[in-house]
């Protein structure tokens, strides 16, 4: 364990701001629980329906860097295809929308060379209600892999081995719904899991846990 490590405030509660939240070992960090939370409340107050994207992206074999711009621009490449199909659909006459994306990522390695990510994806449920179908192109599942494999500058056909969806990856808040209290408690104790101390590495000159600031 690294001084920064000891310098951190941890929590092995099983709440967080009144949330129930995963209890691992080495506990979550309060500060990424508080970010955590700032994001998911910003993305709900401009979008009362809000689509929730749990995503795992792991780099190709031969890059091993560990840089942690990757993220950043894995955003840029998914914000421009979403601006870009906005405007096709306007173009084609139907509801102009809006659909900011925030997100939260930690970065992880446990045995492995290379790190990898787990990212959760915020947007605007009435623009994106699902991933779509994971074979098809031009679907929300469809621009991700490319923004991965646009940001580690590789091609395109590798995201289905780079990109994956796990297990019930898509969560839906809806603010003026009676079902919110409970949809917000699911969705932050799975998203927790990105505030663990356990196998992220602190001694390094890259970060390991961020979030969208606005």
């Amino acid at each position: 364990m690294s001084f920064r490590t000891k310098k951190l405030k941890t929590t092995t509660s099983d709440t967080f701001n009144g949330l129930p939240i995963l209890t691992p070992k080495g506990g979550l960090v309060l500060n990424y629980l508080d970010r955590l939370y700032d994001t998911i409340d910003k993305a709900v107050t401009q979008y009362p329906r809000t689509t929730a994207i749990r995503v795992d992206l792991r780099l190709a074999k031969s890059l091993l860097f560990d840089d942690s711009s990757v993220i950043k621009n894995l955003i840029a490449s998914l914000d421009a295809q979403i601006q870009a199909d906005l405007s096709r659909k306007k173009r084609r006459g139907q509801t102009a929308r809006s659909c900011k994306v925030r997100y939260a990522w930690c970065k992880e390695r446990s045995t492995s060379l290379s790190h990898h990510y787990h990212l959760v994806l915020l947007l605007n449920k009435d623009v994106y209600h699902s991933l779509g179908r994971f074979e098809q192109k031009g679907n929300l599942s469809d621009m991700i892999k490319r923004a991965w494999c646009r940001a580690l500058d590789i091609k395109a056909d590798e995201g289905d081995t780079l990109v994956h969806f796990p297990e019930n990856p898509t969560y839906w808040l809806e603010f003026n719904s009676d079902r919110f209290d409970q949809q917000l408690d699911d969705l932050f104790k799975r998203v927790s899991y990105l505030a663990k101390v356990e196998t992220k590495h602190y001694g390094d000159r890259y970060r390991s846990f961020g979030c969208s600031r606005t």
